[in-house]
């Protein structure tokens, strides 16, 4: 923990540099990718694998599990990485793509590159950085779903655009409709149709829900376990879960429930009567500390599960990565050398329009001074971390992406005592908690407006700028 700030900044200015225009201008791009080997998904071809939130990627439509199928005109399959990295480079301020994936066979788009000073450090790469501000709005999450994956080998998973579902018997149609309700609002986002007349696939699910005949109410070690976090699609937040972490050992007799859904991918066109074709099937089995309703986890968890398709990783289990910020942007960049020198300022952004420029020195935000040099910031920070952790809740504990075991939300009863604490400035640099003073345990007044005051060729200036509340959510599967 305690290299937290001086690291990342470090490897947030190395990550950035897809595109070199000279030696002191880098140009983003903002997604990666690696050469498939799958032979169900773009096998020989580049497939993205990562998407940074707000990129220009991002914002031209790319997304994760895109197949690259031209850069600036050049066909990249059987290509290797360094040939394609050098087509990014062909052009200045853009780059043309052709991609494809369940809702296109070829689709062309533009890529504009966002080009920036080698020192500058922009909101985005700050919030995450000054994460235990705000938790709650920044968070770096892992957890595992014991997702077992059977895969045909010889299927091409781009034959299959339209799906629908085996007829349900009687007895559970009730229940297997609100089922395939969630597959078809989880199935959509990744760009398959349902087509009830000629579906490409059908999918057949199967389910188990049972008490544990061995648990035991009075069990001396029950509710000792820390409980699982998972993420929740439908409001991006990680919620706790009654549900034992599968990478934990359990004693049987803390079991309340054993849980089992499974579901299944059959051809329906390329098929001899009679003999389906299973194409894929995942199936989870997980233990339960309470009552917990098949409904209710499917809810949460067969998003994320399907998630896989079409690339499953591992076979016997799925790890997720979860990055969500939420944060102000003002559209100021700082000097990764000072922080308080503004480096650029986004066109059309609110610094922008308030009448801020490249150059200015910030001397204060929100009455906090900007006097950041880094080894006092990072001091500060640090006992800001260890002198408040009294104020947070910890019936929210986890353990971040980092390995840090006690990160926990602010507790509610505590909010005034944390926003008076960032209020004493002669306590902490609390310069950028400016990036989360929406919440009322950063300022208590939560105002709309910043204050920011400048210094410009050595007049001093004050500006009032209104920043936009800015949200980046991205899950990753391995």
């Amino acid at each position: 923990m305690k290299r937290r700030v001086p690291a990342f900044i470090t490897l947030l200015i190395l990550s950035v540099a897809l595109y070199s225009q000279n030696d002191q201008v880098v140009c983003n791009l903002g997604f990666t990718f690696k050469i498939s080997n799958n032979p169900n998904w773009g096998n020989n071809e580049p497939v993205v694998t990562d998407i940074t939130p707000g990129s220009p990627a991002d914002k031209a439509g790319l997304k994760v599990n895109d197949i690259i199928l031209e850069v600036n005109g050049n066909g990249t399959y059987l290509k290797p990485a360094h040939t394609i990295m050098s087509w990014f480079m062909e052009r200045p301020s853009e780059m043309s793509i052709a991609i494809r994936n369940f809702e296109a066979s070829f689709k062309p788009m533009q890529i504009a590159k966002d080009c920036r000073l080698k020192n500058a450090l922009n909101e985005t790469q700050l919030a995450p950085v000054f994460a235990f501000y705000s938790l709650e709005d920044v968070q770096e999450r892992k957890f595992t779903i014991p997702v077992r994956t059977v895969i045909n080998p010889d299927a091409d998973f781009f034959n299959y655009r339209t799906y629908d579902f085996v007829p349900s018997d009687d007895s559970s149609q009730e229940l297997d409709e609100r089922i395939n309700s969630i597959f078809v609002r989880a199935l959509s986002k990744l760009g398959l149709k349902r087509d009830s007349n000629d579906p490409d696939f059908l999918i057949q699910t199967f389910y188990s829900f049972q008490g544990n005949p061995m648990y035991k109410a009075d069990s001396p070690t029950r509710g000792t376990y820390s409980g699982t976090w998972r993420y929740d699609l439908r409001n991006n937040r990680m919620v706790k879960i009654p549900v034992f972490d599968p990478v934990q050992p359990v004693r049987i007799e803390d079991v309340m429930f054993d849980l089992e859904f499974g579901y299944r991918f059959y051809d329906r066109k390329f098929t001899e009567p009679g003999k389906p074709m299973l194409v894929w099937e995942s199936e989870v089995k997980e233990k339960l500390s309470d009552t917990y309703g098949l409904l209710d986890y499917l809810e949460m968890n067969l998003p994320l599960i399907l998630l896989k398709f079409p690339n499953p990783g591992s076979p016997d289990k799925a790890t997720y990565r979860v990055n969500h910020l939420r944060y102000n942007y003002t559209g100021i960049s700082y000097d990764l050398n000072d922080l308080k020198t503004v480096v650029s300022v986004d066109a059309g952004s609110p610094a922008a329009r308030a009448g801020i420029r490249p150059g200015d020195v910030v001397l204060r935000i929100q009455g906090h001074s900007f006097n950041h040099d880094a080894a006092s910031l990072t001091a500060s920070y640090r006992r800001f971390i260890a002198e408040t952790m009294k104020y947070r809740d910890p019936a929210t504990k986890y353990t971040d992406s980092n390995g840090f075991q006690n990160a926990m939300y602010w507790d509610i009863l505590h909010y005034n005592n944390v926003s008076r604490e960032l209020n004493d400035k002669k306590r902490y640099k609390a310069g950028f908690s400016y990036l989360f003073n929406f919440n009322q345990y950063i300022d208590w007044s939560t105002p709309d407006m910043l204050d920011i005051e400048i210094e410009r060729s050595g007049e001093k200036l004050s500006f009032q700028v209104k920043p936009v509340l800015t949200r980046h959510s991205r899950v990753l599967v391995e």
